[in-house]
């Protein structure tokens, strides 16, 4: 018969394994960084393996060696002269550290924020806050960051909004995440959308402070979508007679509209014959989202 070891023998057996894997690894390490010393750290990156065949190799380590790497990356990134495909290897070594470490949030967003201002990479960027999405449903900045990069960086008001949408409705999300998931619906022609985002919030929401501010963002909505109704039945209106209405009541006879909308704010919607533009008595500013300079908003 064969004999069994013991359990704590073997427990011994694979700590002094696992250590010796790790005294192997570091003295590979001083070796590769001996004969590499004249290559970029950058370029560095492009020996790393696959992530999933490190993760196997890491055995219990894969969160240090996350950390290991991650610190080799920070010192990569911190290079003035960064080209497209050193880029890339920027991206590679991200997507190693993150399959080591799914939940390392903090790579994530430190990294697609160098992926989008140290090569302009929002692709990249984006696929990796969506990596990082996956693995962490309950962190609203990696949906919040997702939809900052789609806006600005690619101008995708529909997945923008989408994206911060999704941030919006992740618990402990500031308020305006919630303003910002709203104005880009708007933009991206879904008033309807934002009214509905901004009623689920304030039904799921117990603070009253809270309340009162989504109480206002949702009658702003509610005024852009109506505006938006507006619109769209005077297109419809002129379409079908050559000439704008003379006045909104005449889109109700026309059958374009069931009735003319309340302005939820107690005022009235003011209409311009000549220009065809409806507003809002008490709505100064209408809710759009307006770029101004890469990366501000109003």
């Amino acid at each position: 018969m064969t004999p069994v070891a013991h359990p704590t023998k073997q427990w011994i057996l694979l700590a002094v394994l696992g250590m010796g894997l790790c005294a192997s690894i570091v003295a590979t390490q001083i070796v590769l960084d001996t004969t590499r010393a004249g290559i970029p750290k950058l370029q560095r990156m492009s020996y790393l393996p696959d992530g999933r065949i490190l993760k196997v190799a890491a055995l219990g380590y894969r969160e240090v060696v996350a950390d290991v790497l991650w610190l080799q990356v920070i010192q990569a990134m911190g290079d003035r002269h960064v080209s497209q495909e050193t880029g890339q290897w920027i991206y590679r070594a991200l997507d190693v550290v993150t399959t080591l470490d799914p939940t390392f949030v903090r790579a994530y967003e430190a990294g697609a924020h160098a992926l989008c201002t140290i090569v302009v990479m929002p692709e990249e960027s984006n696929l990796l806050l969506e990596k990082g999405i996956r693995h962490n449903p309950q962190e609203w900045r990696l949906p919040f960051l997702l939809g900052f990069n789609l806006y600005f960086e690619l101008g995708d008001n529909h997945k923008a909004a989408e994206a911060m949408t999704l941030a919006a409705r992740i618990p402990g999300a500031p308020e305006i995440i919630t303003r910002l998931a709203a104005k880009l619906l708007v933009s991206a022609k879904s008033p309807q959308q934002a009214v509905e985002l901004l009623a689920k919030i304030y039904e799921d929401t117990s603070d009253e402070n809270v309340k009162r501010l989504l109480e206002q963002r949702l009658r702003e909505a509610i005024v852009e979508r109506d505006l938006a109704v507006f619109e769209n039945a005077i297109e419809r209106f002129q379409a079908q007679h050559s000439q704008r209405p003379a006045r909104l009541d005449q889109l109700v006879q026309a059958g374009l509209l069931r009735e003319l909308p309340q302005e939820p704010f107690g005022g009235h919607y003011h209409y311009n014959a000549e220009t065809g533009e409806v507003r809002s008595s008490e709505v100064k500013e209408r809710m759009r989202m307006t770029l101004r300079k890469r990366g501000q908003y109003q």
